[in-house]
């Protein structure tokens, strides 16, 4: 009789009871990993107990970034709101060229990576005639704007005796794209 319980007790184990704990292990092990895992991601989006408020947060930040940072295949878009601008502030655009896309690079050297995209500058060149202030408001607003982003690179106005009150400028600007 001894013989048989411990029988029946090394078959309970050996089937039932070790394949049990091995598979209990295995489900702590991915618990305790989801687990940090969807920690990290709520320290990401700023907390379990306001997840919606933050979730929507996020997709109103992104969809700024991507106004700020067109895409490349909207690189017309760029060129649109400049024209705008213009009319906007009196600024006479006489020519706007735009030149070959490259890529920014980071202070290493490297090119530098928004959202999964790399960006790209567009570097354009206009000749502008307008009214001094005009023309400062005009380039103010153009560095001013979040989207999309535009730097104001070079500028070289000149008074032309000809165009009086107007001066005539050459202005060098980049605006920047996401690309692939």
């Amino acid at each position: 009789m001894l013989i048989a319980f411990v029988s029946a007790a090394a078959l309970f184990f050996y089937f039932l009871y070790f394949p049990k704990a091995k598979e209990v292990r295995t489900l702590t092990a991915e618990y305790k990993n989801i687990k940090s895992g969807l920690d990290e991601l709520y320290a990401f989006i700023g907390g379990e107990e306001n997840l919606k408020d933050n979730i929507v947060k996020m997709r109103e930040d992104f969809a700024r970034l991507e106004e700020a940072f067109p895409y490349e295949k909207e690189a017309s878009n760029i060129i649109k709101y400049v024209n705008n601008e213009a009319k906007r502030f009196n600024v006479n655009v006489r020519s706007l060229n735009p030149k070959d896309l490259y890529f920014f690079k980071d202070d290493t050297g490297n090119n530098l990576i928004i959202e999964g995209y790399l960006c790209k500058c567009m570097p354009l060149s206009l000749t502008i005639e307008a009214r001094y202030q005009a023309l400062g408001e005009f380039l103010e607003r153009l560095e001013s704007a979040e989207s999309p982003v535009i730097s104001v690179e070079n500028v070289n106005a000149v008074k032309n005796e000809n165009i009086k009150p107007l001066i005539k400028a050459r202005v060098e600007i980049i605006g920047y794209l996401l690309g692939r």
